[in-house]
């Protein structure tokens, strides 16, 4: 997996770089010491990985992860543990505090390795014709106002079309992002993600109730209490996507 570090202090770098040499599925791919390095260094390389500390020149590490288009996973390496509770809302996959050993950091790259997930962007546009699809291990960031969301598309009960945005509707929270639902729809498997509606897109595994409406189609009931419709319509595929 291609690796980038990302902190102010030269020896810090220095001493990750070394640690990186020793961690067999590490790809070191480069370094930066300040934001507008930082954004330019995961543009260019796409890492998988990015090793980030929290203070630095020109803003934190969590401003950097609310500027970017393209999400790597994240590993916090910082000398300050007051930040570790609010990495959790950034979904960090790990939170070291400064000096890390090697031991340390090779059980934070275990967890990537086990977890087996491929950071993507529902936002950016992908190379060539179709968007490349998007597995239940996929995940994505969403910045929506001042909150930030490193989300599994496994978590996302649901899309909800609201013009040119989608809301994404989570078990605690529904942030919205600047893409319309059908763009979503493209890169998603109809065998999990059903097109319900026009304004609807919803995740089957969450379905906790279906019934049969007036109208010919469903009234359906997410796990979130959410309650939407099978339009007459799309019942019969539907139907046809999950009969014996």
């Amino acid at each position: 997996m291609k690796v980038a570090i990302i902190d102010d202090s030269r020896l810090a770098r220095l001493e990750l770089r070394e640690q990186l040499i020793h961690i067999k599925q590490a790809q070191f791919v480069g370094e930066a010491a300040n934001i507008t390095q930082a954004k330019k260094l995961i543009s260019d390389t796409k890492p998988d990985v990015i090793l980030l500390d929290i203070n630095m020149p020109e803003g934190d590490g969590f401003t950097l992860l609310e500027e970017l288009e393209f999400v790597p996973q994240v590993i916090f390496v910082t000398a300050y543990d007051e930040y570790a509770v609010k990495s959790f809302d950034y979904n960090a996959l790990d939170y070291l505090l400064k000096p890390v050993s090697s031991e340390r950091l090779q059980k934070a790259f275990n967890k990537i390795i086990t977890n087996h997930t491929k950071p993507t962007s529902l936002n950016s546009n992908s190379v060539g014709t179709h968007p490349e699809p998007l597995t239940q291990d996929s995940q994505f960031f969403i910045k929506d106002g001042e909150r930030c969301f490193f989300v599994s598309l496994s978590d996302v009960i649901a899309f909800e079309a609201l013009g040119n945005y989608s809301k994404v509707h989570l078990k605690n929270a529904a942030p919205a992002i600047y893409k319309n639902i059908s763009h979503i729809e493209q890169r998603l498997s109809k065998h999990v993600f059903f097109r319900a509606n026009r304004s609807w897109l919803i995740n089957t595994r969450y379905i906790k109730e279906i019934t049969p409406s007036v109208s010919g189609g469903y009234s359906v009931t997410l796990s979130n209490s959410l309650i939407t419709e099978i339009s007459r319509r799309q019942a019969a595929e539907f139907k046809q996507l999950w009969s014996l």
